[in-house]
């Protein structure tokens, strides 16, 4: 009897070593965007791993900064502990959290899970939301209707805007405006939508005479305020006529220096041989 009491109390203790210490790891907290405008929500994806459970538990599962409690994430929440060898795994993602993107930067949070009969802390994981500006930027191209990317007068250049926007945290109705000439003219109208996007539009135009020309684009929103500017500089016509046609009798010496010498040279020597005779 004696043994037998002996074989189960070793029975009983490996059985229990066996069993574990019950363990509660989150595996994954972290925002499904890599980054918001201010004021959005936040969706957080959550995967907490439980080990060697033996019954099951209530768990509240809480957000917090590095100080307070912002908001509590699951409340109460019955996990099941006795099934599946003692091992279970919940996933979950919380939507439209709020609160967390009032200012820019990196901010910390902490999900914490809690055990409500005990009060105890069983896990907690850290992660980062970046909170960025608001971001519009505009860029050019153009092609001339030959496509040589040499603009003769009167031949059509087409001008190619790119509007490209992040972290706009609302839709706005912006205008795309060219000013050539001196003359500020309606591209079109712009739709910059919340979160991220672009959009592209185009122009066309010519010029009568050879030079230098800059024609400049403005984005602006409702209210008719400069939201961003860029220009491009173009070359209509041959430069190198323009200039030759206006050169100097030095530049045109310097241009056929080596005609000038040899012609030197020839009559250098026609004077030489009249002078011998």
């Amino acid at each position: 009897m004696l043994v037998l009491l002996m074989l189960t109390a070793v029975l009983g203790g490996a059985m229990a070593f066996a069993a574990g210490t019950p363990t509660f790891t989150i595996k994954k907290a972290q925002p499904t965007e890599a980054g918001y405008y201010i004021g959005a929500d936040v969706d957080i994806a959550f995967e907490l791993k439980m080990q060697y459970l033996s019954q099951n538990y209530t768990l509240d599962i809480e957000l917090w900064n590095s100080t307070d409690k912002i908001t509590t994430l699951d409340d109460n929440k019955v996990l099941p502990g006795a099934g599946n060898g003692g091992n279970y795994t919940y996933e979950t993602t919380y939507q439209n959290v709020a609160d967390l993107t009032d200012e820019t930067g990196t901010h910390t949070y902490t999900i914490k899970v809690i055990d409500t009969s005990s009060g105890l802390l069983v896990a907690s994981k850290s992660f980062s939301v970046l909170v960025a500006e608001e971001s519009i930027s505009l860029s050019v191209s153009w092609s001339d209707a030959s496509q040589d990317r040499q603009i003769d007068v009167a031949e059509s250049v087409t001008f190619t805007v790119y509007t490209t926007w992040t972290f706009v945290n609302e839709s706005k109705s912006c205008s795309l405006y060219v000013t050539s000439g001196g003359q500020e003219t309606l591209v079109d109208a712009v739709s910059i939508t919340a979160g991220s996007g672009s959009a592209t539009d185009t122009w066309s135009t010519s010029w009568a005479s050879a030079g230098t020309q800059t024609v400049t684009f403005t984005l602006k929103d409702a209210d008719g305020e400069t939201l961003k500017t860029v220009s491009a500089t173009v070359q209509v016509g041959q430069a190198e006529e323009s200039a030759s046609s206006g050169a100097s009798w030095t530049d045109l010496l310097m241009q056929n220096i080596y005609v000038v010498l040899v012609i030197i040279a020839v009559v250098a020597i026609v004077v030489v041989y009249y002078m011998r005779k």
